[in-house]
């Protein structure tokens, strides 16, 4: 039961961070995205993956990295879109 609430909170967070990724991709703009959360929050993912490896909580190191992954994703969408954007 406990992994259970473990993968559903993952899954909530994962979730809550996927619209933005999405939006990024087909606007083909992140200028309205802070540079400064996105690290915030990758450093904070990374955090608890170490976190929750050290602990042996899988749930929780399944679900930050596919979070992580999803943060570092809309990173690399800033730096790509904002780039092509300074021109315009």
């Amino acid at each position: 039961m406990t992994d259970l609430i473990g993968y559903l909170a993952g899954i909530a967070l994962t979730l809550s961070f996927l619209p933005q990724v999405v939006k990024t991709y087909r606007s083909r703009r992140a200028d309205d995205v802070s540079m400064g959360m996105l690290l915030l929050t990758l450093v904070s993912a990374m955090g608890y993956e170490v976190y929750a490896w050290r602990l042996g909580l899988i749930p929780v190191v399944v679900m930050n990295a596919i979070f992580g992954t999803l943060v570092a994703l809309e990173i690399a969408m800033k730096f790509r879109f904002d780039r092509a954007h300074l021109g315009t």
